[in-house]
């Protein structure tokens, strides 16, 4: 998953960090640029100042992002702006990469211009995957301070939590007024992660550690520790605590145990947009539903023949819970799961020159993540590079270990470092030839459809060589087709948590305490982002045999991931016209 617990998310998450630019310095205008290339590159800038993206140089330009009703009114508005001036240009002005850029703008802004409605049923800012406040606490563990500017940075940004978490307390207000609140089941999560940010001191993740300030000299350190101290312990920690305790008093008593967006009024509505937003695909719930049942039911009658391959003649549920008591897949302390996720991307990394022609610059590893925030994350995200942190960081869950199997290690690595998230992500940022809005920005159904996808493409170049890592790559898949049957029925079809998770159990790999979480995430966290998995790396499947179909002996792997890959993150959509276009030449 991309970060910002999603892709954050994150996740990845993902997923994606929920922070603005506030100062965006302009593309530089060319001598010889068009005048519909310099009004592109305007829209670009004024976009920008609206979107997530996953990694952006610094602190100091940094704002958070507004959360209110009126916030999203006029963010609707401002993109119906951009949406009237993108028509009025021609493609013909415009040079190819301009035209890419066009159409993905275009394409979000006819979605984000229809979202403001939706405001009154999305609970994303106070839920531990999408909620911003994980996200900016995230972003500023990534960072070193250095300069003057970073630690300028850093104290700008403290002081914008408090009014952001105040503001959130506000939204929750108002919807409640309403009688709509976020789901009973799902505020002790929330609680957990308020209760994160409300303590006082050190252990705050707003403070800073040692290692962040070890390039400053004493004497700035003493400052910047004090102002932080200050900010944290008389501001974020008691408005978080005050946002913790409105949801343990009176609004948890009156909130409604059905989860999922079909137990609010308008949340069906809500839920399509999602689907589109997430998939980046015009497809249906009602369409990725049945294709998920038909998924679960083919990967079982793979898994079953795997099971005679390897000699069990017992049932599914027995195989089951003899891999859950094989000690061989578990590890005994937090360092052993890090190395073993590593060994499998060592053993992967001499391969990929066969279905790639180039990597990125930066390197990639595995970290365990900060202790605070794993009670609220079941698994781990991958953290892109930045500035001060040149190396790519897949970050695991190092708690419960008895419970975390590695049988989906090889899989898991695949996904989350190279040929997956890392190679996707690291050579985005890295190209120059695109804008930066193109460069920083991720859409799920690519960015987690490329990883899933990844994982397929690391079989085939032979990682999954055992029949056991063979299951565990049918095991992952098995978990990403069981999210799109489990995502919709509960948003779209009124499935209870109860349903969910029994379907889970019927079917999944994951621990008794996974499942809860994970159930949780589908129907009042991240409604829909579960989609984009499956949904995405079909999409890649499709448009590699048509490619290979329609160029015929000409087809070029390496060429073919080449030409997906340098366009950064694209929508589906607009992913599908690039293939169609191409003319099989290495990009």
């Amino acid at each position: 998953m991309m970060t910002a617990p999603i892709y954050r998310r994150i996740p990845r998450v993902i997923a994606v960090i929920s922070l603005l630019v506030a100062v965006v310095r302009p593309l530089a205008a060319q001598t010889d640029s068009t005048a519909a290339s310099r009004a592109l590159a305007r829209l670009l800038d004024t976009a920008s100042l609206g979107m997530r993206t996953v990694a952006q140089n610094n602190l100091e330009n940094l704002r958070l992002q507004e959360v209110t009703e009126d916030a999203w009114r006029d963010d609707a508005d401002r993109w119906q702006r951009i949406a009237a001036a993108l028509a009025r240009l021609r493609d013909g002005e415009l040079s190819p990469v301009e035209r890419v850029s066009k159409q993905t703008l275009a394409w979000e802004a006819s979605l984000q211009s229809r979202r403001a409605p939706f405001w009154w049923v999305d609970f994303s800012d106070i839920t531990p995957y999408a909620s911003p406040i994980s996200s900016i606490a995230q972003r500023i563990r990534a960072r070193t301070l250095a300069t003057a500017a970073d630690t300028t940075g850093y104290l700008r940004l403290l002081v914008q939590v408090a009014p952001l978490l105040d503001s959130i307390h506000g939204g929750l207000v108002k919807r409640a007024s309403r009688g709509i609140r976020l789901a009973r089941p799902a505020l002790p999560a929330s609680v957990s992660l308020l209760r994160t940010f409300a303590v006082r001191g050190s252990a705050n993740p707003f403070s800073l550690s040692p290692a962040q300030w070890s390039r400053l000299d004493d004497t700035t350190v003493a400052a910047v520790k004090r102002r932080a101290a200050m900010i944290v312990d008389s501001t974020i920690a008691p408005s978080a605590e005050r946002l913790a305790m409105l949801l343990e008093g009176p609004y948890a008593d009156a909130a409604h145990d059905a989860v999922g967006l079909a137990s609010y009024p308008g949340g069906r509505a809500y839920y399509d947009w999602l689907v589109q937003w997430h998939t980046t695909l015009p497809v249906t719930a009602r369409e990725l539903h049945a294709y998920g049942l038909a998924e679960v039911a083919r990967i079982e009658r793979e898994m079953s023949s795997i099971r005679r391959e390897v000699g069990f003649s017992g049932t599914r549920a027995e195989f089951h819970a003899q891999l859950a008591r094989d000690p061989r897949l578990f590890a005994k302390t937090p360092e052993e799961f890090g190395a073993r996720l590593m060994s499998h991307a060592h053993r992967l990394k001499p391969l990929l020159a066969t279905a790639f022609s180039r990597e990125p610059r930066a390197a990639g590893d595995v970290r365990r993540l900060a202790p605070e925030l794993e009670p609220a994350l079941t698994f781990g995200y991958y953290q892109p590079p930045t500035p001060s942190d040149t190396i790519g960081h897949y970050y695991f869950n190092g708690t419960g270990l008895d419970q975390r199997s590695l049988l989906t290690a090889a899989p898991l690595i695949a996904h989350e470092l190279w040929p997956g998230h890392h190679f996707q992500v690291a050579l985005a940022l890295e190209n120059a030839t695109l804008p930066k809005f193109r460069r920083n920005r991720s859409y799920t159904a690519f960015s987690e459809g490329w990883g899933d996808y990844a994982s397929l493409v690391a079989g085939e170049l032979g990682l999954y060589s055992d029949p056991y890592d063979r299951y565990g790559r049918l095991a992952m898949s098995m978990f990403i087709a069981c999210r799109l049957v489990v995502d919709t029925g509960t948003n779209a079809f009124g499935w209870s948590l109860e349903r969910v998770r029994d379907y889970m159990r019927a079917h999944v790999l994951e621990s008794e305490t996974q499942i809860l979480t994970e159930s949780l995430r589908y129907s009042t966290d991240l409604p829909g982002q579960a989609l984009a998995y499956r949904a995405g790396s079909r999409e890649f499947e499709l448009l590699r045999r048509q490619t290979k179909t329609r160029l015929g002996s000409a087809f070029d792997l390496r060429a073919f991931h080449a030409m997906l890959l340098e366009n950064g993150s694209l929508p589906l959509s607009v992913l599908r016209q690039r293939a169609a276009a191409w003319d099989g030449r290495m990009p």
